[in-house]
């Protein structure tokens, strides 16, 4: 087995709707509509709630991941996950605040540890310019959703 290693990112993007428009989109059910295949399924409750404590899979095979809600503050708009697979676990915090009218502004952390056998492959997904290019789909595929509304 590989010698485990860490990255650590942040990065973000803005959105043409308010914060309190935006941060449901950051639940797990609320991802289900701009994340393709994205297809949470819950393991407690029976039934998957954004509160802490929820427990959930998403993805399939050698894919899957068992998800944590850590926090879920709508007040603040604050939403704080730890995610498990065979090859790594991550710790991510979503921020979602108020940046003008009907604008918002997410903030997006990770903490990935990567293990198993090729920790590196894991972590080239969090090389600084992936990570960059993630924030930017992820505001692509969400502007896209909002607009369809």
């Amino acid at each position: 087995m590989g010698t485990a290693q860490q990255v650590r990112r942040t990065g973000g993007f803005e959105l043409p709707c308010s914060a309190d428009a935006a941060f449901p989109l950051f639940s797990p059910e609320g991802e289900r509509v701009w994340v393709k295949g994205w297809d949470p399924r819950p393991i407690y409750p029976a039934a998957i709630v954004f509160a802490p404590d929820t427990v959930f899979r998403q993805g399939e095979g050698g894919e899957e991941a068992v998800w944590t809600i850590l926090d879920a503050d709508r007040e603040m708009r604050r939403a704080e996950y730890v995610r498990v697979s065979g090859s790594h676990a991550a710790h991510l915090v979503v921020q979602v605040e108020p940046s003008g009218d009907e604008r918002s502004r997410v903030t997006v952390s990770y903490a990935v540890t990567a293990f198993g056998e090729n920790p590196g492959t894991v972590l080239d997904a969090f090389s600084d310019n992936a990570y960059a290019q993630r924030m930017r789909d992820w505001q692509h595929w969400i502007c896209a959703c909002l607009a369809a509304r």
